[in-house]
């Protein structure tokens, strides 16, 4: 099986695109879900229901997730692994495959990996050291025994005894948590042994000194059980295990491993793993041995520098752990993966260790959006108070996509659209923008976090996770969910196609990053951290950006492995670059140094710092990015090379520029509605126009493609000569509303219906039918019409004349009327669907009980308990007028 599903990858990269035609569109390409399963409470009937809903809409992959319950729904709980619960996965893997849905699952309930099969010994700990002092030649009964309140769960490890900066064990002086130990009567011993008499005399002088010494002495104790899975599913409560440690991690998937072969139960399609978040776990039993054995020296001879933030220190601490958790967890959880068939998706970032190694490790590197960016995009909803800053950044966001890019890795994935704001108030608008930031980035394989499995027959707004965004069936958004997910389904099939084609290797200097915040000893390369951890590496990548140029992070074991040929440097899986770039870096094991220095010696380029003269030495810049701002991201094809493009400025952009390519065609393809369109270009550039908040996937061609000339013209260019309003009256209906709204409204322009006078459509979520008449002359009616709806709140179907021309999900909310209007009399129609916000509050306000999941339940941005009876109503429907833009097409010479 595994072998299949890598054939699979293999040829969704190496397929060619036909000319002019968009990729064939793979599995792959759809768009995936986590599926929150409250208290794996799941029966057929509604698995059935829920998949079949699901698939009609776009998803093409369902990760199931494990976690807590719903109050009073505890006899209908099924516990994890048991013969039912394997029994539901067969059931949904069925499904999956009538569906044409792949089917993953996370590797335990909740998150961490962990449970009640983990004992105490194999659970996560950490190190808790007592310090204590005592002057003299001896010591009796010095109490150094764990703090009362751990002691049940510590096990001492070791005793050292520190004078002069020298170190003494004195572990095998422990009794019941007391040292009883005399260094004097030890030395005169040695003492009485020597022969050799200047020794003596410097035994002696010691000896006497030792009367008055002072010695540090620190036990180290290991504390098992430092944390229990979060958010856990029944049958899967209990310890997390110590991720450092291989016979911990071999046991638990070993307890898996045996639900799968007792039920004779497939494996699934992928075996996932959320970021690492075990904050209080900074030991691990074997660490002493293994810090000697990678490092060269003892750490127990450095207790007490480890303790006071030793720069050295630490990082040599946390570089060993980094290499325990890559070897004893990621690397043997995705062998075992294999040995069943299956593959491996994980999120690295929250690790201690170096992010590109445990990316690179994996099947699927996974990166995570978290919060919503503040792009200006021009007509973007904004939602003040109510929304979370994206703490993923573009340089956080290319470390998943690096690793799968150096190592050959057809897929990269995201957990996306995690809180980006309140439940009940995202918009379709809202996520196009930060999943454009992805695509940019080099992610190619999305993953909503996520959808909530809930019983058809459950009250609104049915079960629901405590994080939104909620990408579910009873979230009015739902309704125009399809075109987003056909829009992500494009864009994909276009990432997924070829080989990528950045610029430049970046050394990613991972202990510059190791030796900062050394007052604790842990340290989680969390994507809520990297701005305080990593601000210098962040610069350097922005800049990079800004100078035009594309980049994948690089580690050292990667590095080492790389070679110079053909005039490019190249990574053991064959992906090339012009260049190594070396940021700001203190930092540098002796041997990458040298690497780098045969490297250069051999024609490389190895740039110091990100200068853009310096950088232009190896790589032509892209002046879409360099000039216009726009995000891009350059793949290879056979063919030529295809961009995707976007504008997430608050500018918008009509430009003629260069491209960083050669090219003697080149073709547009719009992934918003499926249109191919020849695009316009000169000697001096490619025409390019793009509206804030817009994007486009451009294909180049080396050879000249037989297009209609006819049709070269510079439609991205085009001149807009008139602007017609839609005139009143409007008529208002509702459709799919709840609650329902009996009433037919009049208005003489479009406005949102919640401030009309009438209680239900103050609060009814639902779908608003606006209708209005225009009169077309026949020229007129012959001209090129867009129709710019303006302020929608939140997605827009529109018809003219009885026939669907799209519908207008994101900014800006512009259509093709595609050839519908006529002379006389046009009919305009147009569909909006609002927010659940209003409901819900209603909901709130009238004492409504819909918090009903344990534990969490349903939370604010900030983690915080909330109602939402105090929300003010939001804006639902047309929000300003209407208007149809006339545009002439203007030729531009090839």
């Amino acid at each position: 099986m595994i072998r299949n599903i890598l054939i699979t990858a293999l040829l969704s990269v190496v397929s060619p695109v036909m000319a002019q035609q968009w990729p064939e569109t793979r599995q792959e390409a759809k768009a995936g879900s986590r599926w929150w399963w409250l208290g794996s409470a799941v029966d057929k009937e509604n698995l059935r229901w829920a998949m079949q809903e699901y698939a009609n809409h776009g998803i093409g992959a369902l990760e199931i997730t494990p976690i807590y319950g719903v109050q009073g729904n505890q006899s209908r709980n099924i516990p994890y692994l048991s013969d039912q619960w394997m029994e539901m996965l067969r059931e949904v893997q069925k499904n999956g495959q009538q569906m044409g849905m792949e089917i993953d699952m996370a590797t335990g309930t909740g998150w961490p990996f962990g449970g009640p099969w983990v004992p105490l010994e194999e659970s996560a700990c950490k190190a808790v050291f007592v310090n204590k002092t005592f002057t003299g030649g001896s010591v009796q009964s010095l109490d150094l025994s764990a703090p009362a309140q751990e002691a049940g769960y510590c096990r001492l490890s070791k005793v050292m005894a520190y004078w002069r900066g020298r170190p003494y064990d004195v572990t095998r002086y422990m009794t019941n948590g007391r040292l009883s130990w005399s260094p004097a009567d030890q030395l005169k011993e040695r003492i009485k042994q020597a022969t050799n008499k200047q020794l003596k005399k410097s035994l002696r002088l010691q000896l006497k000194e030792m009367a008055t010494a002072r010695w540090q002495v620190t036990a180290l104790y290991v504390r098992y059980g430092v944390m229990k899975v979060k958010r856990a599913a029944p049958g899967g409560e209990g310890y997390v295990i110590d991720h450092f440690d291989r016979h911990a991690v071999a046991n638990y998937l070993r307890h898996i491993e045996a639900a799968f072969e007792r039920t004779q139960t497939p494996y699934p399609h992928t075996f996932f793993n959320d970021s690492y978040e075990v904050s209080e776990g900074t030991w691990t039993p074997l660490l002493l041995e293994e810090f000697e054995k990678r490092r060269g020296y003892k750490l127990e001879d450095y207790l007490l520098f480890l303790q006071r933030g030793d720069e050295k220190i630490v990082s040599d601490y946390r570089e060993t752990l980094g290499d325990l958790l890559l070897e004893n967890f990621t690397q043997q959880w995705t062998s075992w993966a294999h040995k069943h068939g299956a593959i491996t998706r994980n999120q690295a970032h929250g690790s201690p260790a170096n992010l590109i190694d445990c990316y690179a490790a994996v099947d699927i590197p996974e990166i995570e959006g978290f919060g919503l960016s503040e792009f200006g995009i021009k007509g973007l909803r904004q939602d003040p108070g109510k929304t979370r800053k994206n703490d993923s950044d573009f340089s956080m966001l290319k470390y998943a996509p690096s690793a799968a890019h150096i190592c050959g890795k057809p897929y990269t994935s995201s957990e996306t659209f995690t809180w980006l704001t309140e439940h009940f108030r995202t918009s379709l608008s809202q996520l196009k923008p930060d999943i454009d930031l992805m695509f940019c980035a080099g992610v190619n394989h999305m993953f909503f976090h996520g959808t909530c499995y809930s019983p058809k027959e459950d009250t609104w707004p049915g079960w629901k996770f405590y994080a939104s965004i909620d990408m579910s069936p009873t979230n009015s958004i739902w309704r125009d969910a399809p075109y987003f997910m056909q829009y992500v389904e494009r864009c994909q099939s276009f990432l997924q196609w070829g080989e990528p084609d950045n610029d430049f290797l970046v050394y990613l200097p991972v202990r510059d990053m190791w030796q900062k915040q050394t007052d604790k000893l842990l340290m989680q390369f969390s994507i809520h951290q990297m701005a305080k951890l990593a601000p210098e590496f962040i610069r350097s990548i922005l800049d990079i950006d800004r100078a035009g140029f594309d980049c994948d992070y690089i580690s050292d074991r990667l590095l080492l492995s790389t070679t110079y040929k053909d005039g490019m440097l190249e990574t053991a899986a064959g992906t090339r670059y012009k260049g190594l770039v070396i940021p700001e870096c203190r930092m540098m094991p002796e041997n990458v140094r040298q690497h780098i220095a045969r490297l250069k010696a051999q024609g490389a380029h190895v740039i110091d710092g990100t200068r853009a003269t310096d950088l232009q030495t190896a790589a032509q810049p892209e002046a879409i990015k360099a000039a216009c701002g726009l995000k891009a991201i350059r793949r290879r094809n056979d063919t030529g090379y295809h961009y995707f493009i976007a504008n997430l400025t608050p500018n918008d952009i009509q430009t003629v520029e260069p491209l960083a390519v050669d090219f003697k065609d080149a073709v547009w393809f719009n992934p918003l509605n499926g249109d191919i369109t020849p695009a316009s270009f000169d000697s001096d550039g490619i025409a390019i126009h793009l509206r804030s908040g817009e994007s486009m996937i451009l294909q180049t061609y080396n050879e000249p493609q037989a297009l209609d000339n006819n049709r070269r013209y510079m439609d991205d260019n085009a001149c807009h000569t008139e602007t017609k309003t839609l005139p009143g009256p409007w008529t208002l209906s509702f459709t799919e509303e709840a609650p329902k709204v009996n009433k037919t409204f009049t208005l003489a322009k479009p406005q949102s219906w919640e401030t009309l006078d009438d209680d239900s459509i103050k609060v009814t979520m639902g779908t608003g039918v606006y209708t209005t008449h225009l009169r077309l002359s026949k020229t007129e009616a012959k001209a090129h019409w867009t129709i710019d709806l303006g302020d929608v709140r939140e997605s827009a179907r529109v018809y003219i004349n009885g026939q669907f021309i799209g519908c207008a999900w994101s900014v800006p909310f512009v259509l093709d009327c595609r050839n519908t209007l006529k002379s006389g009399d046009n009919v305009i129609r147009i569909e909006v669907t609002n927010l659940p916000a209003n409901r819900i509050a209603d909901y709130d306000r009238r004492g409504i009980r819909w918090r009903k999941m344990e534990e969490i339940n349903v939370v604010d941005i900030n983690y915080n308990r909330t109602t939402y009876d105090s929300w003010e109503p939001v804006p639902s429907g047309l929000n300003s007028e209407v208007r149809l833009l006339r545009y002439e097409r203007r030729h531009l010479k090839k």
